[in-house]
């Protein structure tokens, strides 16, 4: 799949750092069987993840949705891992064996505005952040499948610190490019690069 847009291209966004994210973001406007974007109705092939507005956010766009992935997405098993370097930080996710492990790179700096939150600090031990999947017919734009799943407060932690540390860093393209070629180079597939994960979750454990 697809993961990322050309990251020349992702440069050019207007950065923000004025928005911090609070215990309880608002819940995404769209839901199943409406579009994922309304101006849109076709998307590449690959995956997003965003810490927007409305919270964390993994979106995954497939050309043939299939009624396995649908189930497996909306109520099924799913599992989460992430990887950590200074400028990158790496999701990887499963839904039952209908989607077996991928992942998604994800730079703070690189996001449109109006996706660069950060997360509100919580010092609870129990805080667990909720994380919004949308399963997206890559062909017509229409969420097939959207789920709510809560991550483990040790995940939840390792995320958020993750996102804070990239938001207050000085942005170094060299330095991010760097680290994407070194995991994804060294590491050629999703369950090579899972050697790497400093945290593991189940979806809603």
């Amino acid at each position: 799949m697809r993961h990322f847009q050309d990251i020349e291209q992702a440069f050019r966004f207007r950065l923000s750092r004025d928005h911090t994210l609070a215990n309880h973001p608002p819940t995404p406007v769209y839901r199943v069987g409406e579009p994922f974007r309304q101006e849109l109705r076709s998307w590449p092939e690959g995956a997003y993840f965003t810490c927007g507005r409305t919270g964390l956010e993994l979106s995954l766009f497939y050309l043939d949705v299939r009624e396995d992935m649908v189930n497996e997405v909306g109520r099924g098993q799913a599992e989460f891992a992430i990887i950590v370097e200074p400028s990158l930080l790496v999701l990887a996710y499963r839904f039952g064996h209908s989607i077996p492990w991928n992942d998604v790179p994800y730079s703070w700096h690189l996001q449109p505005v109006g996706s660069q939150e950060v997360p509100f600090p919580d010092h609870s031990r129990e805080a667990r952040a909720l994380l919004w999947i949308s399963l997206v017919g890559a062909a017509d734009g229409i969420i097939h499948a959207q789920r709510g799943m809560t991550l483990s407060p040790d995940f939840t932690r390792a995320l958020h610190d993750a996102i804070r540390t990239q938001a207050v860093r000085a942005f170094d393209a060299q330095e991010c490019t760097s680290a994407i070629s070194r995991v994804f180079l060294n590491y050629p597939s999703t369950v090579d690069r899972l050697s790497l994960a400093v945290a593991r979750t189940m979806g809603n454990e």
